[in-house]
């Protein structure tokens, strides 16, 4: 009879654990199923690089998605949205992963950013939020401009002072006096060996490409020529 009972005792134990097991594996499920059905809280967008240069170039796109707890969520329905350049999914609905991210691809073209009127462009993610509401995110894209080279000058006697007024982002610029001597500071002075015109040029550049002036210049006595 002891022996029995003893095992009576580890039966009704494993049962009883058994039945707790499946209680807690029946509740993840049910947090599980309820989390998938939960709507989209937020949405958010990180665009790599963050600017595109005038000739053209692509951006990879990507959003995360979280429900309104803030927690990722998985199989969300995306839908990208621009008026600039051709998306990778074709403007498609795109699916979340289970980290609630998605990523899509953006290509634009020198005739596209030509049509442009800003320096910038936009793009936007969209996503259900149920009860035929969106969640939305929008993002702007830079275009990277080519520089227009430009300078004045001040000339005092044989030393004229030079000044850099390009249009647009400039990072590095080339000075040539017309007389074997070059700079590549923004504002330089330079002192001429004799009176007379020089073709002074200035070529400025960015991560676009790079454009160039060239004036005459007069160096010397006479009617001051300042600009």
């Amino acid at each position: 009879m002891m022996t029995i009972r003893r095992i009576h005792v580890v039966v009704v134990a494993l049962l009883l654990g058994f039945g707790f097991t499946t209680a807690a594996l029946a509740q993840s499920a049910e947090e599980q199923s309820t989390q998938y059905r939960r709507p989209a809280g937020s949405v958010t967008i990180q665009v790599t690089p963050s600017s595109v240069p005038e000739n053209g170039g692509e951006v990879e796109v990507f959003a995360l998605v979280r429900d309104d707890r803030g927690r990722p969520l998985e199989n969300a329905k995306v839908n990208f949205i621009t008026e600039t350049g051709t998306l990778g999914s074709g403007g498609r609905l795109v699916t979340t992963g289970p980290d609630g991210g998605v990523t899509d691809r953006l290509t634009v073209t020198a005739a596209e950013l030509a049509a442009v009127e800003e320096n910038r462009f936009w793009l936007a993610a969209a996503v259900g939020s149920g009860g035929r509401q969106l969640v939305t995110k929008d993002v702007s894209i830079r275009i990277q401009l080519l520089p227009e080279a430009a300078f004045k000058y001040s000339p005092g006697g044989l030393q004229v002072v030079f000044r850099d007024v390009s249009v647009g982002q400039v990072t590095s610029r080339q000075w040539d006096f017309g007389d074997g001597a070059t700079s590549t500071r923004q504002s330089p002075s330079h002192t001429f060996a004799e009176a007379g015109y020089y073709a002074v040029t200035l070529r400025a550049a960015n991560s676009v490409g790079a454009d160039e002036v060239t004036r005459l210049v007069w160096v010397g006595g006479g009617p001051d020529a300042s600009e």
